[in-house]
């Protein structure tokens, strides 16, 4: 990608972040279903980095601060980037531990080798320099660093040969013809703008080339996710189920990426 598209890319990203911060949590963090899986991510995140020591944590694409915020159970210092400023002054005032700055991904205001965590929890798609973000992770890390991947979108999933695409288009279904007896919508709604989404081999064949060492490399949600009260009491049950089974005979085709890597 050229530096005028990247910009243009990020300036659209940049607009509408900045335009929606105030609804930012209701979209992103406060649906049932999403702070489930944020605390089996968080979890599975634990247990990979077992006893290792984490001073400094850095995440990138921190929105308003909640991830961030979690690192501090296990890092001494946590520092966040993000490129809105709108999303970034809701980070500071709820969390004001944290060591945050406005700042594009391609060009971190660190050291070399500074940090021992560097994270990016569904936000790579909206970079648009893959390559980039991964260099300078590399860049900032230490030497045994740890370099994680959460939820990153597959663009296998909605491919007519995926089984679990089908199951996602009779969700969309019943989505749409519910959606119309709601009556709370806003007819001047912003549409999030254009993002990426990865085929999960060349993603992780990216990190490699970047000299990651990738230990862990999985998708998950297979079928689409549900904010119904009683499946969510199943859903960490369910997660567990797809990581163990269905992530072994389909490892490529759930909905969101998660890898694993560390800095040789």
């Amino acid at each position: 990608m050229t530096t005028d598209l990247y910009s243009q890319k990020s300036e659209v990203q940049k607009e509408y972040y900045n335009k929606t911060a105030k609804q930012y949590d209701d979209w992103h963090i406060n649906p049932p279903s999403a702070k489930v899986v944020d605390a089996w991510n968080f979890a599975n995140l634990k247990k990979f980095l077992k006893d290792k020591h984490i001073g400094k944590s850095l995440e990138l694409g921190c929105g308003t601060g909640r991830l961030a915020n979690s690192l501090f159970q296990i890092s001494d210092e946590v520092y966040g980037v993000d490129l809105s400023e709108a999303v970034l002054q809701i980070a500071k005032e709820k969390y004001p531990n944290l060591k945050l700055q406005c700042s594009e991904v391609t060009h971190l205001p660190y050291p070399d080798n500074y940090f021992d965590l560097v994270i990016i929890n569904g936000s790579l798609h909206h970079f648009f320099a893959v390559d980039k973000t991964f260099q300078e992770a590399y860049r900032v890390l230490k030497s045994g660093g740890v370099f994680v991947l959460l939820g990153e979108p597959s663009s296998q999933f909605l491919r007519l040969y995926n089984p679990f695409f089908y199951t996602w288009v009779i969700n969309r279904i019943v989505s749409k013809f519910l959606g119309f007896f709601k009556t709370n919508r806003s007819a001047n709604e912003l549409i999030e703008p254009e993002a990426e989404s990865y085929k999960p081999w060349v993603l992780k064949r990216q990190l490699q080339q970047a000299n990651f060492q990738v230990q862990d490399f999985y998708t998950y949600d297979y079928f689409a996710r549900s904010n119904n009260k009683f499946l969510l009491k199943f859903y960490k049950t369910y997660l567990n189920f797809e990581h163990k089974i269905i992530s072994k005979i389909f490892p490529y085709l759930g909905l969101a990426i998660q890898a694993m890597s560390i800095k040789k």
